[in-house]
């Protein structure tokens, strides 16, 4: 395709840390702003499109991380985004999203401010290093989007153009990779939508360019977008008075068991998370200037954060403490799980799931969610369901994080994680308790009860905003008007020889519906047992199994 040259006769080639950090912020605004927009971007009709909701919290931690620097080093600006985006990672596609923004890291190391070709240099190490983090890459997704609009800037270079025409070069090249990502995945044509993580990434662009000539027509102001909460807490008669944080740029060589280890004497509520470039740590103690100086010894610090607790209120640190950190008995394994619904967190409770993260469709958790509740079992050994197909990559790079070793069984939804529980036993070594639970995900069939969000056609079916329609293997099989029609129906289509149905009712069904419902799978079909339970989640208002 032909690119123009920018006319504009002040040209720039090369800019401040300053002005790359207005490129970012404008990248972060305009996301705000269509996050909408790309949410709605969703093959299917159903009540869950999150795409530009994860890349946006995403985004948002990564410019949060930048706002908490002082350094105009364009090398510390992208390094401190890279980190953000890592531990704030939600999804999918904010966890592409985190190694897209990885490749500006790596292509700044050593510079102060940013040029022509350092653009070219992030756009395409950015496409590199998400393409490395996919097991298997598919185009007709962010990922094609990224490598065009890597291509779209070196055209730019090679043809000297300054940083405003290699962005409209770079953009022009996005823009027409994802007009064509329905031809690529007949998912997308048949929805009559482009791919959503690729729209993300796209309006990325458009943001920094937006950042780049100061366009400032934003509906969202930056304060809304950018202001970090300080938490603050207290406990009376602590043993240890100083809520100590510091972020530690690594140069030492030590590994975070290592600093645990050597830390653990000066405190408790002890957290050390990181990989091998920085390390964050989390801990209680009494003398918080030799945590400061313990970690000058390993590299430069920032994020510093210390908290005098005795001064906070007692109520607030027994709802934080509750909320954030439980203390456990040391157990040979621990069990986290994701999920919503208050009915839901009990049932996983019951079955010995020791951290319920609040999570699922259109609130995934963050890759920082995953490595809190990590740090907060004392078990070495832990084994997590994130109960969604696309919370599954956010608890894998959460595991990479940790010294601790994690087993995360695939599970895509609440009943698979049941049944994987059902294989539970802690005398097991991990790894065969891994295959074990995973084999369990299979002998459960799922079915997913919602209302269409939008009017749609899927696999040859007409949908009509408000229809009631049931999904099964992550598909839509049935549509209706009527609950108990279309879950009868599907289960006719789908039903061999299982004896067990599960009915997790949500908060959008009384107990009397559900046992109407149980009344009518009776009189339909010849089940050796049908149970009744209470989920209270939201989106869903049925979540049914059968095995």
């Amino acid at each position: 395709m032909q690119v123009d040259k920018h006319k504009d006769v002040n040209k720039v080639y090369e800019i401040s840390g300053e002005k790359y950090r207005d490129m970012l912020l404008g990248a972060l605004m305009w996301l705000k702003e269509q996050q909408a927009f790309i949410d709605s971007l969703n093959v299917f009709p159903v009540p869950d499109g999150d795409t530009g909701t994860n890349m946006y919290l995403t985004f948002l931690d990564a410019v949060k991380a930048v706002k908490k620097i002082e350094t105009n080093d364009v090398s510390a600006i992208s390094e401190a985004l890279a980190r953000g985006a890592l531990m704030g990672a939600r999804g999918n596609s904010g966890v592409i999203l985190s190694q897209l923004i990885r490749g500006f890291q790596v292509a700044n190391k050593k510079n102060k401010t940013f040029s022509t070709a350092n653009l070219a240099e992030s756009l395409r190490k950015a496409s590199e290093i998400a393409y490395q983090g996919v097991l298997k890459p598919v185009e007709g997704t962010i990922l094609t989007v990224s490598r065009k609009a890597a291509e779209g800037a070196e055209i730019a270079l090679e043809n000297n153009l300054d940083l405003v025409g290699m962005m409209e070069s770079t953009i022009a090249y996005a823009q027409e990779a994802l007009n064509k990502t329905p031809e690529l995945l007949p998912a997308l044509k048949d929805a009559g939508v482009v791919d959503a993580g690729g729209q993300g990434y796209l309006t990325i662009l458009e943001g920094m360019l937006k950042g780049l000539v100061g366009e400032k027509d934003f509906k969202t102001s930056e304060l809304e977008l950018v202001k970090v909460s300080r938490t603050t807490a207290a406990a009376p008669e602590l043993n240890y008075v100083y809520c100590t944080e510091i972020l530690i740029d690594l140069k030492a060589d030590k590994g975070i068991n290592e600093i645990r280890s050597e830390l653990e004497s000066y405190g408790d509520s002890l957290l050390v998370v990181g990989t091998e470039d920085f390390v964050k740590v989390h801990i209680h103690t009494n003398h918080p200037g030799i945590i400061l100086e313990y970690g000058l010894k390993l590299g430069s610090l920032s994020d510093i954060k210390i908290d005098n607790m005795q001064l906070q209120s007692a109520e607030k640190i027994e709802k934080q403490e509750a909320e954030t950190r439980k203390e456990y008995m040391t157990k040979k394994k621990g069990i986290i799980a994701v999920g919503q619904g208050e009915g839901i967190k009990k049932i996983f409770e019951e079955l010995g799931v020791d951290i319920v993260i609040s999570g699922g469709q259109s609130m995934n958790p963050s890759i920082n969610d995953f490595v809190t509740a990590i740090n907060n079992i004392n078990s070495m050994e832990i084994v997590i369901l994130p109960n969604n197909k696309n919370i599954i990559s956010a608890a894998e790079q959460a595991a990479s994080l940790t010294d601790k070793k994690i087993a995360v069984i695939p599970t895509r939804s609440i009943p698979q994680a049941i049944a994987s529980l059902m294989a539970y036993d802690e005398d097991t070594d991990l790894d065969e308790l891994k295959e074990m639970m995973t084999d369990e995900i299979d002998n459960v069939k799922c079915i997913e009860i919602t209302r269409a969000v939008k009017d749609s056609k899927v696999n040859g079916m007409e949908i009509k905003e408000g229809d009631v329609i049931a999904i099964y293997n992550q598909d839509i099989r049935t549509v209706g008007t009527d609950y108990n029609q279309v879950i009868i129906e599907l289960i006719k289509e789908i039903h061999e020889d299982e004896e067990l149905v599960t009915l997790l009712f949500g908060e959008d069904v009384c107990e009397e519906e559900a046992l109407e419902l149980k009344k009518e799978l009776e009189d339909n079909f010849e089940f050796e047992e049908i149970e009744v339970y209470n989920g209270q989640q939201s989106l869903y208002p049925y979540i049914i199994s059968l095995e």
